[in-house]
């Protein structure tokens, strides 16, 4: 294949990844056999919505260097591994998506698959490794070993695919997020005996067992809202044509708690309020959203708490020293320093609370360590996020 046409596959790859919701932002890498020395990948954190084929970079398949001022994607050696071992394999999608990335917290060797025929009937998860690393390659090559299928997921990460062509690994990548659904929704029938998928009645399902009443429903989430900080104070998002200072006199309980918020963080200037379900039963649940998945330790960082109430004293405690907090009852206020962070901030919280919420069908979730997951939000912050 001319290497041009490799390039223009991996961006039109990358726009529909994006279409399709199964990558978001700069997250996940996608790549391509030009012939059997080399291949091109995408760039390290760049959008995939304004990349063009000038950006994607030639690399070597034997030691995955480069050429260029541009850095391709740090997961280069993962692709490289992919087609050095697999000769029948022509283009390769990592995704962070959301299903998959559920089931690789599960603890699972393997995924069982039963109605997809694109999909082999074991889906195997590589042991985790933080993102990046050798630890990682090692534990996807033993996966690899005595494997032809073409998927696979990455404990605490997200899933591989990879085909022939662009055509089908695209969609072996939208099967393989169907089947984890699929396989998520089969274990809740199993543990809660239900005969049939109900979201309302999942959600009831978690909520009654992490609070012990089962009276708590998830209904409609209170009506907050989210905010951006002005040069002297802030607008609501239900009061566009207001600007609250920070000096007003007597400000509304909820002009209040943003006002809080900003006074007290110089790092925050937008606040969203995320009310998706899984963030919203995670709140009626009183959790606490730990780092199951590395792009939440990468981006929030140790955790999300819940605050013991709606006050505003009780949610700026909660917010201390993060970027979110759950609120009871009305998901939860996701913060940044621009609104392209904050809605990443939105993004990897419901991920991750759709990956603790299914893993509790399986029994207590394990999240990364600590120490894992201060560093990956040190480099995160220091060096990637300045990228995207």
């Amino acid at each position: 294949m001319k290497e041009q046409t490799a390039k223009e596959l991996v961006v039109r790859a990358g726009h529909a990844l994006i279409e399709s919701g199964l990558i978001a932002r700069t997250w996940g890498n996608v790549s391509c056999r030009v012939d059997k020395n080399t291949f091109v990948i995408t760039p390290s954190g760049r959008s995939y919505e304004t990349l063009t084929p000038e950006e994607v970079v030639l690399c070597n398949i034997e030691d995955a260097s480069y050429q260029g001022d541009i850095k391709p994607s740090s997961e280069k050696r993962i692709h490289a591994l992919l087609y050095r071992t697999r000769p029948d394999i022509n283009f390769v999608i990592h995704t962070h998506q959301p299903q998959a990335s559920a089931v690789s917290t599960f603890g699972l060797p393997s995924m069982p698959v039963s109605s997809y025929k694109s999909l082999p009937t074991q889906v195997p998860v590589a042991s985790y490794g933080l993102p990046g690393t050798k630890k990682l390659r090692n534990n996807i090559e033993t996966t690899l070993q005595n494997y032809n299928g073409n998927a696979l997921m990455m404990e605490h990460h997200g899933a591989l695919c990879f085909g022939e062509d662009y055509e089908a690994t695209f969609f072996t990548a939208k099967e393989l997020e169907n089947a984890c659904q699929s396989y998520i929704r089969s274990k809740y029938l199993e543990v809660s005996l239900k005969k049939e998928w109900k979201e309302e009645e999942f959600f009831h399902y978690y909520i009654s067992k992490a609070t012990g009443n089962s009276s708590i429903v998830l209904g409609d989430p209170l009506p907050f809202n989210g905010s951006e900080r002005t040069q002297n104070g802030f607008i609501l998002e239900s009061d566009r044509n207001k600007e609250y200072q920070f000096t007003d006199p007597g400000l509304p309980p909820e002009a209040q708690l943003h006002s809080t918020i900003y006074q007290s963080r110089e790092d925050i200037n937008v606040i969203l309020n995320n009310t998706n379900a899984y963030v919203l039963a995670s709140s009626l649940a009183n959790t606490i959203l730990r780092p199951l998945l590395d792009d939440f330790a990468q981006i929030v960082g140790p955790s999300v708490r819940c605050a013991a109430s709606t006050k505003p004293e009780d949610i700026v405690k909660a917010l201390r020293g993060r970027l979110g907090v759950l609120v009871p009852g009305a998901g939860a206020l996701c913060c940044a320093a621009t609104k392209s962070d904050a809605h990443a901030v939105a993004q990897v919280m419901q991920k991750d609370a759709l990956a603790q919420i299914s893993a509790s069908l399986f029994g207590k979730a394990k999240p990364l360590s600590l120490f894992d997951c201060k560093l990956m939000h040190f480099v995160y912050t220091k060096s990637y996020a300045k990228k995207a």
